[in-house]
């Protein structure tokens, strides 16, 4: 079994869907345990699952300018014969930054934890210790991890999802669907402050019946406890593929009434009715979260003018968009719980930090962030892309130009590539077009936060390893790796 590294956050309005998983519940706690199954090859399964503790449920004490938890929190996956193939147990310490923080419901602590299993029959039990009282829950789950697919599988809905994720080799973070990252919510509450609701789930053909290439005709639909629909999302078609049989899209649930309902897709044409089912619970607006609040702001501060007032919500969700690259992860993490409001005060405040000459009416960080933004619309958008989402527009927005760069215009067999060194930083970048459509891809990079391919990225440094590569098939990648390896201004990851 693989025991992959976990990570916890806290979240606001929470997210997450695993149909066909059983979700269990801690009465009267609040304590939540999913299990989610992702199918892969070889007779076994990539097995995700999630542990949510409100914040109501641990106790905090005063740690220094914050409120601090801490917890012990334990994982075990067991046979249907009681042996165990899985087992975690590590503690945690979630902050609150206040008391109306610490006592609210809409604020949890998330432990995600994956292995692999064969099919067959298991048991999955969670227990979380409060280590300030030593008051415990727990909480089990049946999982069945099947011997073939059914109909549907790994479904995900989350009112929060990352896109154009990256993760460094090794690294594990829940529901990676490509480059689209779900936040697990194992309580499956959704709240109207953030009314679209993501969905993801996978089609398999041969449970439909269906050739490849034939087309696979769904229904999705909203219903409420009693099995009335109350929201008719429509038709879905998908096209029965060896390698790609998912669907994925979101839906508003602002005109729903707050209360319990079911996600259901379903399939009339195939036998028996196949269809796939979960409850999620929609939550009234929050409105104002005191603990949201930010502290006065200084006479001075106030005369200082603010940026993005007039902006919509969407406006301002799309100005954190392009600025996303510049915020540690605290941050973004803050800003996933902020309303509009909230927002547009953080990026004021993150704008005045970022300034060197506050004392100037000009903020010449913000002059040259808004420049190399606009240089990298204007210079590497493609057919797929926005400059500004491009790998080299990444790259440019936070480095700028680069002190060095080696032009390859044209390869036979493979494509242009360009390799851009920054000297100053001690870091070197390359950029493949082997798809020759234009959008030149991240194939190596000093900078692990930024991994390259893996295949050039492992032989480049001599990992002594290679992962599956993301790149075309075919040779000549030989010539490319020595290239770099020569002119690149430092050894690789550090």
């Amino acid at each position: 079994m693989t025991n992959f590294p976990r990570r916890y956050l806290w979240i606001l309005p929470a997210l997450f869907l695993a149909p066909g998983a059983v979700r269990a519940q801690s009465p009267g706690s609040g304590l939540s345990l999913e299990v989610n199954r992702y199918y892969g090859e070889r007779d076994r399964a990539l097995v995700e699952g999630a542990v949510e503790i409100p914040y109501p449920l641990l106790t905090f004490v005063q740690d220094g300018d914050a409120l601090r938890a801490h917890a012990r929190v334990e994982v075990a996956v067991e046979r249907a014969d009681g042996e165990r193939v899985y087992h975690t147990e590590h503690e945690i310490k979630p902050e609150a930054a206040n008391a109306a923080m610490a006592a609210s419901d809409r604020v949890s602590s998330i432990e995600t934890f994956a292995i692999y299993a064969p099919p067959g029959e298991y048991v999955t039990r969670a227990r979380v210790t409060d280590l300030q009282n030593q008051r415990s829950f727990e909480l089990t789950s049946p999982l069945t991890v099947p011997q073939s697919r059914p109909l549907f599988s790994d479904a995900l809905l989350s009112n929060r999802v990352q896109k154009n994720v990256r993760l460094q080799e090794g690294t594990y973070l829940p529901y990676l669907i490509g480059t689209t990252m779900f936040n697990p919510n194992p309580r499956k509450h959704f709240s109207k402050d953030a009314p679209l609701v993501y969905f993801y789930y996978e089609v398999s053909p041969d449970a439909a019946g269906a050739e490849s290439g034939e087309t696979i005709a769904l229904r999705m639909t909203i219903r409420d406890a009693s099995g009335e629909v109350i929201k008719d999302l429509g038709e879905r078609a998908i096209t029965a593929s060896e390698g790609r049989n998912f669907d994925t899209g979101a839906f508003n649930i602002v005109g729903l009434p707050d209360g319990a309902y079911r996600f259901v897709v379903d399939c009339p044409e195939c036998a028996g009715n196949q269809a796939l089912s979960s409850e999620f619970r929609v939550l009234p607006s929050a409105g104002r979260l005191a603990f949201l609040d930010p502290p006065p702001v200084t006479p001075a501060a106030a005369s200082t003018p603010s940026l993005y007032a007039g902006l919509s919500a969407a406006q301002v969700d799309s100005v954190i968009g392009v600025l996303d690259l510049f915020f540690t992860p605290s941050q973004n993490q803050l800003l996933s719980t902020l309303n509009a409001e909230g927002k547009v005060q953080f990026l004021n405040r993150w704008w005045e930090s970022m300034d060197p000459n506050p004392e100037t009416p000009v903020n010449e960080a913000k002059e040259v962030i808004e420049q190399r933004v606009a240089f990298s619309d204007q210079n590497f958008t493609s057919s797929q892309r926005t400059g500004r989402d491009t790998d080299r527009g990444m790259i440019y927005m936070l480095f700028g130009s680069p002190t060095e760069r080696i032009d390859r215009p044209v390869e036979a067999t493979l494509g242009p590539y360009v390799i851009w060194n920054y000297s100053n930083e001690g870091q070197t970048f390359a950029f493949g077009d082997f798809r020759r459509d234009g959008d030149y891809r991240l194939i190596y990079s000093t900078d692990s936060r930024f991994p390259g391919d893996p295949s050039i990225q492992s032989q480049v440094d001599q990992l002594g390893g290679q992962s599956e590569s993301f790149l075309p098939g075919g040779r000549g990648y030989e010539r490319i790796i020595e290239d770099i390896r020569q002119n690149r201004t430092s050894r690789g990851f550090q």
